[in-house]
């Protein structure tokens, strides 16, 4: 939710969702959680762990610029009859292109009569509809993209002042520095550690490795 400078309020905007998601299930993780801006907000419902954890990783690529869910596209049954699949998430990209994901449990793949109707699916998706499409289990998530991927969308919202102090000291690096020491340089505490996991969001910065981010990880201003 987001209060405006004349003190109403503006509620997340639904994204999508076609099919409707049966939240508060007892034994079953389902859930909704909020994306976008504070001036902008929207928020997305989820029906598994899997596909909670899948989308925080798919909003923290700096590739993609759109995120849709329960997304419905037509198939045909081996018996010939119409039926109506809908992907979990379809993802649009920087470049134009869209990707149909579908979200399953690892332990559903070993169903050879799932994975067989996964297969006929994809294979009839036009590329109207998606130039790809992608099966995604837990086992396919990176558990440092992941972990750094909560973190972003924890400190995602703006804070004006101090991200404006975070980027003078961008302006300023050469080479490598720690996040620590470039906290300290930024200042305001834990907040000037926020305003710099924004700018590792946003692409701004860039990590020296492959690593969970943290106070000793070594950063550099982006080369884009």
């Amino acid at each position: 939710m987001y209060i405006t400078p004349d003190a109403t309020f503006v509620m997340p905007r639904k994204i999508s969702g076609a099919r409707k998601v049966a939240k508060g299930r007892r034994n079953h993780f389902t859930g909704q959680m909020v994306l976008g801006t504070a001036d902008d907000p929207c928020h997305l419902d989820f029906e598994s762990h899997t596909e909670y954890m899948t989308c925080l990783c798919l909003i923290a690529r700096m590739d993609v610029v759109a995120i849709e869910n329960q997304v419905p596209c037509e198939w045909t049954k081996p018996d010939g009859n119409k039926a109506t699949h809908y992907f979990d998430f379809r993802v649009s990209h920087d470049d134009g292109t869209r990707v149909a994901i579908m979200v399953k449990g690892s332990h559903r793949t070993e169903s050879a009569r799932l994975m067989g109707e996964l297969e006929t699916i994809a294979a009839e998706v036009p590329a109207s509809f998606a130039e790809d499409v992608v099966l995604m289990t837990e086992d396919d998530l990176d558990p440092i993209d992941l972990h750094n991927a909560v973190m972003f969308h924890e400190m995602r919202q703006d804070e004006p002042i101090i991200d404006a102090a975070a980027r003078r000291v961008l302006q300023t690096l050469q080479g490598a520095i720690r996040i620590q020491d470039f906290q300290h340089l930024v200042g305001f505490d834990g907040q000037g550690f926020r305003a710099i996991v924004r700018l590792l969001r946003c692409g701004e910065l860039e990590t020296i490795h492959h690593e969970r981010i943290g106070e000793n990880t070594l950063v550099r201003r982006s080369a884009n």
